[in-house]
């Protein structure tokens, strides 16, 4: 555990969300300031372009990335180089497929080689475990941080959510000292009017108490993966207890929302649910209309379709991103590593952007700690753990996961060590921790790897 983490799960609950809310205080000025209201604005007016002037803005942004790429980006410089393309060979959308595919392997393997040396702007260092435990790091441009916040308020407001609306979030991150057995099992970020709660402790011991906060009211929306609401949703009903006051919608995202889940998140909660569909790496998204279905978010970049099944106007395949507005470090033809179905049809709502009805491979299985809380998320314990190719988290019994790792050259026993530490400080200090060194993990029917996989009995 790191020291400022353990300063932090030592201080009383006032000066934790005073914590929260310095955090929350930085965080609202980076996602905010800048040029958010401007792009917030355009974005709300250009969701409602035409088919042709869509394709026409698309492919004028993809020009202009290719050739910023070509000129400041040396992996992007050598690859064309090495396949015989100039920037000018790049005019349609059609014309993407001559690009070699990025994967994820590649951005760690020649990861400076991916950095703009040119870029001038306020640069964010980031990373990700993504949900198969593969480590990445990235950066993001400061502006590029603006417009994706700006694209997702663009989904709240068409359910009338703005962002200065209280709200309530449910996640993995460890806001509330996973120790802690007595309420309250949230905490307060007063600069982002935000109410933080954690899937450790949604447990039937301690949802009275979680509901009795929600229940005094003032939230306007909820957020947070769907598979922890759904866990909330089912204690609650299971524990014959009631939301009186109701959110005005629910936004997910992160994980599939399963139809099943969302029927009895909306149930539970009395309120709309809805998703969205984007990847840490920022080359691509959609969002919900109030139809339910996902519209490509066209301004932000273009969504592929590789490896295609044709249907009766439906197209199915895996998701290829590639993504305008980071020019710090831009992902082209980025290999999402998800599959996605594709519409013809045209939506009820008006808009005229692709539509995509389904999005597969990130439901997941989940661990029973010994405290008893269903942990769903274990990307936080392989955050910065760039030695390891790929990992899965299974559970065969109570009180014990195994971890299923592929191994890097440079992996060592620094590396499992730190593993164990990150269960013990964010997951639960009593779960017992096995590993399995593997040389590939299998993989489901899909071809995804399944990140967590519980062969308890349910």
């Amino acid at each position: 555990m790191s020291i400022s983490r353990l300063i932090y799960k030592n201080l009383p609950v006032f000066l934790q969300n005073s914590v929260c809310t310095v955090y929350g205080y930085k965080e609202s000025k980076l996602r905010f300031g800048g040029k958010y209201d401007e792009c917030y604005n355009s974005l709300l007016c250009s969701q409602w372009m035409s088919s042709v002037d869509i394709q026409s803005l698309q492919e004028e942004n993809l020009t202009k990335l290719i050739n910023y790429s070509y000129k400041n980006i040396p992996y992007y410089n050598k690859v064309f180089k090495q396949v015989g393309l100039l920037p000018s060979d790049i005019n349609s959308i059609d014309d993407l497929e001559k690009i070699p595919i990025l994967t994820k392997e590649i951005v760690r393997e020649r990861y400076h080689e991916l950095i703009n040396p040119n870029f001038k702007g306020e640069v964010i260092h980031t990373q990700t475990s993504g949900s198969t435990g593969k480590a990445l790091n990235f950066l993001f441009s400061k502006d590029a941080i603006q417009y994706r916040w700006a694209l997702w308020f663009r989904h709240k407001s068409r359910f009338n959510v703005t962002k200065n609306d209280a709200y309530a979030t449910f996640t993995g991150l460890v806001a509330i000292p996973i120790e802690q057995s007595q309420p309250p099992y949230w905490r307060e970020n007063y600069a982002m009017k935000q109410t933080v709660f954690t899937m450790h402790h949604i447990t039937a011991e301690k949802v009275g108490s979680i509901v009795d906060r929600l229940n005094q009211g003032g939230f306007v929306y909820y957020s947070g993966y769907p598979s922890i609401l759904y866990s909330l949703a089912t204690i609650i009903e299971n524990e014959g207890l009631e939301i009186t006051a109701p959110p005005r919608v629910i936004f997910t995202g992160a994980e599939t929302l399963l139809e099943e889940h969302k029927f009895r998140i909306s149930k539970v909660f009395q309120c709309i649910v809805t998703d969205q569909y984007g990847f840490s790496e920022g080359a691509g998204n959609a969002s919900s209309c109030e139809y339910g279905v996902f519209h490509e978010d066209f301004e932000y970049g273009i969504l592929e379709c590789l490896n295609k099944d044709k249907y009766e106007l439906k197209i199915s395949g895996d998701v290829i991103g590639t993504g305008f507005t980071n020019l710090a470090m831009p992902f082209i033809r980025y290999q999402v590593e998800d599959r996605a179905t594709w519409t013809l049809e045209k939506c009820k709502c008006g808009r005229n952007s692709k539509v995509l009805t389904k999005i597969e491979g990130r439901s997941e299985d989940y661990v029973i700690t010994p405290e008893g809380s269903k942990i769903l998320r274990f990307d936080y314990i392989f955050k910065g753990l760039v030695n390891i190719q790929e990992a899965q988290v299974v559970q065969y019994n109570l009180g014990s996961i195994t971890i299923n790792i592929v191994k890097r050259d440079g992996y060592s026993i620094k590396d499992e060590d730190l593993l164990v530490r990150h269960v013990r400080s964010k997951i639960s200090p009593r779960l017992n921790v096995k590993f399995n060194y593997v040389d590939e993990i299998a993989r489901e029917t899909t071809g995804k790897l399944r990140a967590v996989r519980s062969y308890l009995k349910k």
